[in-house]
Formats: C-alpha cells, sequence, structure tokens
C-alpha cells in the first residue's frame, strides 16, 4: 500500500448492535430529551442540585451519544455532512475538547443557577450538553489509547475536584439550592469519581487478558 493510500483510508465507523437498533436507540433518545424539556419532568429534576448535576446532565449527555452513534452509522446525506465534520476533528481531540468544556461549564454553580431560573439558559442547556454528547460519540472511535487514558484521568480529577469544592465551601455557592443539598452533591461526586476510578482500572488489573480472551474465543 502506499503512503497516499494509507493517508486517505477511513477510519471504521463503530455500529455495534447494527443498523436497525442503533436507529432505534436514537428514536428512544429523541423522545426521552423531549419527555426531559417538559415543565413536570424539568421542574423535578432541577428541583435539588444532586438530581440537576448527577441526573439530568448525564441523561442529557447519553441522550446526545445515542444520537451520535446513529450518525456515526448514517448513510446519504447525514453521513456526507458527519464525513464533513470529521475533517475538523483528527485524532478525536476537537470533540472531546469540546464536551469536555461543555459539561465543566454546566457544572459550575453560577451556570446551575441561571439553567434552574432563566428558561432560556435552561435550553441551552439542552442543547448543548446533547451536543456534548454527540461529540463523544464521534470522537472516541478515534482517539489513540494514551489519549483515551488522559480523558480518563480527566474525567476523575474532574469529578474529584468539584466534589472537594462544593463539600469544602463555608457558604452556598449555588442560590437556589440549599447548602445541605450542596455538600450531598459534593459528597456524591467524590464517590463518583472514586468508583469512575475503580471501573477503569479494574479491567486492565484484573479482568481477562486479551490473550486469554483469543484463546477462549478460539476455543469455541
Amino acid at each position: 500500500m502506499t503512503p497516499g493510500a494509507r493517508g486517505n483510508r477511513r477510519l471504521p465507523v463503530f455500529t455495534g448492535g447494527g443498523p436497525d437498533m442503533i436507529s432505534r436507540s436514537a428514536a428512544a433518545a429523541i423522545l426521552a430529551w423531549a419527555a426531559l424539556a417538559l415543565p413536570p419532568a424539568r421542574a423535578w429534576l432541577e428541583s435539588s442540585m444532586v438530581l440537576h448535576m448527577l441526573v439530568q446532565l448525564p441523561l442529557l449527555a447519553a441522550i446526545g451519544f445515542c444520537l451520535g452513534r446513529w450518525w456515526l452509522a448514517a448513510p446519504g446525506a447525514a453521513g456526507r455532512a458527519r464525513e464533513r465534520l470529521q475533517r475538523y476533528n483528527a485524532g478525536g481531540a476537537t470533540g472531546i475538547i469540546a464536551a469536555s468544556f461543555v459539561m465543566v461549564l454546566w457544572m459550575l454553580p453560577r451556570l446551575l443557577d441561571s439553567a434552574r431560573l432563566d428558561p432560556a439558559v435552561d435550553a441551552l442547556k439542552f442543547l448543548s450538553v446533547a451536543a456534548a454528547g454527540i461529540a463523544v460519540a464521534l470522537s472516541w472511535p478515534r482517539v489513540p489509547a494514551i489519549a483515551r487514558a488522559v480523558v480518563h484521568l480527566e474525567v476523575i480529577a474532574t469529578l474529584l475536584r468539584f466534589g472537594w469544592g462544593y463539600l469544602a465551601a463555608e457558604e452556598r455557592l449555588c442560590l437556589v439550592y440549599l447548602a445541605g443539598d450542596q455538600r450531598v452533591t459534593g459528597e456524591l461526586l467524590l464517590c463518583a469519581g472514586t468508583l469512575y476510578a475503580i471501573l477503569i482500572v479494574w479491567r486492565p488489573l484484573f479482568g481477562p487478558s486479551r490473550r486469554g480472551r483469543l484463546d477462549d474465543a478460539a476455543k469455541v
């Protein structure tokens, strides 16, 4: 293979689960996004800091991730639009950095307050967090292994950093949430960061080795 041909190769598109299943997941994601945007669901999920940060934000990001997986397998005009967009996403860096910035932004006290009080800001949150999930889905298959480790470390550090910050604060950082709710959120963020770290290191340290999995597959 010539260098030019090597440079023009397309990266494989992840379509785990099959196109039909991914399409159904995308349709379910759109319905879930619409359900979360309904006033009763939105009011309940934003009634406490724990639900707002640790339930609503991850749900919106997961919805975007499902839509991004569908876009990875989409043919036609959607596929061509994806290919054009991916030209600016070499190694997945652009998408991962943008998604990280968006998620950290919406964990800040000032923006949590604004989203709770201003419907326009809340709408921006719904769109941008879902877009962050799409960016992760489009970018993650392109991220090299070492860079993935760096991303995992940054996620752990962010969870622990915010958790410690909310827990150590002597006064309320969010005007619309009580100090007790802030402390619980900090504790849960610390727990989430610790659990995430355990899950990340468990498989390479204690899970079956790659050679072992290949040997098992050969015996079937």
